[in-house]
């Protein structure tokens, strides 16, 4: 019979040998991309940079690829705080929280708690992984720690905002920000950066299109505004204030839609997230006023549809464009 203490001694080494072998073929694991065959939107501008339209990735989903630097540092920072606070102390993994996700869960059954850090979530989405079983979240734990073995702190934070969840077919939060709010990721206030950083966790319960739906983030909002307040050393009453606001959020069908004819017709879509255009938005809506205004002032003479173009002379730009007196009046 073999002493007990000569099985324990084996049964170790074989772990340290599987454990081996794991390292080993973890650290040979090629280099992955961060975003892989996603397809990004682009955005579509007059030439004073306001929207003309956000044009949907080939999916169908409107996924507008934003820097880092041009999110709100509010913004990033409130993301930070509710998902992932040992984000800059980790290096994918925090056991920490997840064995406190673990004894709330399945210990104390008191509530369903995750653990998953920023780049878990960024390797579920990126590898489209199911971390509903041990082993999905075990490939998952693999897929983070590869993924920070490839990349640095800000690269995978940048990639995660451009990939989460944010209700609906809207993703990443330089999306959200436009759709929402009508205004680019750099603007979001303390109180828009709260809002949007909920929504992730539970983008279908906090899709805000819904009065539900509203209800529903402004209370998850409302719990992180505490924690921002608790926790942050420069609150001050003012930018309290602020914070406290409730954000008015638009819906995603009232997204721009303006010279559809140009857009669709002229616009050299290229991959770029954003392309500006020649057109002046406020000449295209004089333009399309004046084109109208023709077509009903001669319907009487048989006169049913027009078009018109305005050019630069001197640069040659389009600057305004009405196909027809409507988009489907061909």
């Amino acid at each position: 019979m073999i002493p007990r203490r000569s099985r324990c001694l084996r049964l170790f080494l074989a772990l340290a040998g599987v454990a081996a072998c794991a390292a080993l073929a973890w650290a040979m694991l090629p280099k992955p991309t961060l975003f892989g065959d996603v397809a990004f939107s682009t955005l579509v501008t007059d030439r004073e940079g306001r929207p003309l339209k956000l044009v949907p990735a080939e999916d169908g989903r409107y996924r507008l690829f934003t820097e880092l630097a041009d999110v709100a540092p509010a913004a990033r920072s409130a993301t930070l705080l509710y998902e992932d606070r040992r984000f800059h102390h980790h290096h994918g993994v925090d056991p920490v929280a997840l064995l406190r996700a673990g004894w709330t869960t399945y210990v104390r059954r008191s509530r369903v708690v995750g653990g998953s850090t920023i780049t878990m979530q960024l390797a579920r989405l990126r590898f489209d992984l199911d971390t509903r079983s041990v082993m999905g979240k075990l490939v998952q734990i693999g897929r983070a720690l590869q993924l920070e073995r490839h990349y640095g702190k800000d690269e995978i934070l940048e990639a995660y905002l451009n990939l989460a969840p944010y209700g609906g077919s809207i993703e990443g939060i330089g999306t959200a920000s436009r759709v929402y709010f009508d205004k680019p990721a750099r603007a979001l206030g303390r109180g828009e950066a709260l809002a949007l950083a909920v929504i992730p966790q539970n983008p279908t319960a906090r899709f805000p299109v819904s009065a539900a739906g509203r209800a529903e983030l402004l209370a998850a909002r409302d719990r992180l505004l505490s924690i921002w307040q608790s926790e942050s050393a420069d609150v001050d009453t003012e930018g309290l204030a602020r914070a406290q606001l409730v954000p008015t959020f638009r819906s995603p069908s009232g997204l721009p839609s303006h010279a559809p004819h140009f857009v669709r017709d002229h616009v050299p879509y290229d991959g770029a997230p954003h392309i500006r255009t020649t057109l002046d938005l406020d000449l295209q809506r004089l333009l399309e006023a004046r084109v109208a205004d023709h077509v009903e002032r001669r319907r009487r003479d048989g006169i049913t549809n027009a078009a018109a173009m305005l050019v630069d002379a001197e640069q040659m730009g389009v600057l305004a464009l009405v196909g027809s007196a409507g988009f489907f009046d061909e």
